[in-house]
């Protein structure tokens, strides 16, 4: 039987998951250098706060999950020592800038257009000293914590500790998320492509269409088969996120 006993999530939520504050409009993010160290100011409340297991997200030493939010990217501001910043991975969907000497990541941007989430930029909330932000909702990837080296058997214990904290776990992102995507994914399948404009051809001579054949009757076409290669949901997490979680 699962026991959630001795089971360790993240510092912010080991003992407990703390309440946002209404009213609350941001803070300043610093990353862990003694010298010069980078902050990012946030002026607005974050969103869809939430503990991950994927093996992109920053977490602190000797966390099994991350913990991270979104926020509107108009109200993130680097404001000190942002010559420390370097993106870490400059391919990847979120483009996650990090500071180059104690790899904090400060914020993650997503720069394509066409992404679900453009607009909205990935932080944590933890590198904050003001209380007050929106609380951890559930957890993401939850299975991905796997491929950071945690061995399978502490999975049910894992799982029952975040229900426990009222942290739904998912192997994917939390309901509301996962509808956004998918809204998105089809919003843009059912856009029409523009039909090809046919030329008018002038009528022929009739000298000409007494000597010109009958045409062939043409074959009658079949329906192409559905791409194959999985769940078109998964292909899509995949390309927004960037590979394996």
């Amino acid at each position: 039987m699962a026991t959630a006993q001795n089971v360790l999530i993240h510092p912010a939520v080991d003992n407990g998951v703390r309440q946002g504050q209404p009213g609350f409009s941001g803070g300043v993010l610093t990353c862990h250098c003694t010298d010069r160290p980078v902050k990012v100011r946030v002026d607005a409340q974050t969103a869809h706060n939430h503990v991950c297991g994927c093996t992109k997200c920053w977490k602190p030493d000797g966390a099994v999950f991350s913990q991270i939010a979104v926020v509107s990217r108009d109200a993130v501001e680097v404001i000190e020592n942002g010559d420390k910043l370097q993106v870490v991975n400059a391919a990847a969907p979120i483009q996650r800038h990090a500071c180059r000497v104690c790899g904090v990541h400060m914020y993650g941007r997503i720069e394509n257009k066409d992404h679900p989430f453009y607009g909205l930029d990935f932080v944590h909330t933890e590198l904050s000293p003001e209380d007050g932000w929106s609380p951890p909702e559930f957890a993401a990837f939850v299975s991905s914590v796997i491929e950071s080296g945690v061995d399978p058997s502490r999975m049910d214990g894992i799982r029952a500790r975040l229900r426990e904290l009222g942290l739904t776990p998912y192997d994917t992102l939390s309901p509301p998320l996962m509808d956004a995507i998918a809204t998105h994914a089809a919003n843009r399948q059912a856009k029409p492509s523009p039909a090809p404009s046919k030329p008018s051809a002038s009528p022929a001579p009739a000298e000409a269409r007494a000597s010109t054949p009958p045409p062939r009757p043409k074959p009658t076409p079949t329906s192409q088969p559905a791409a194959a290669g999985g769940s078109g949901l998964s292909r899509l997490l995949s390309r927004l996120f960037g590979g394996r979680r």
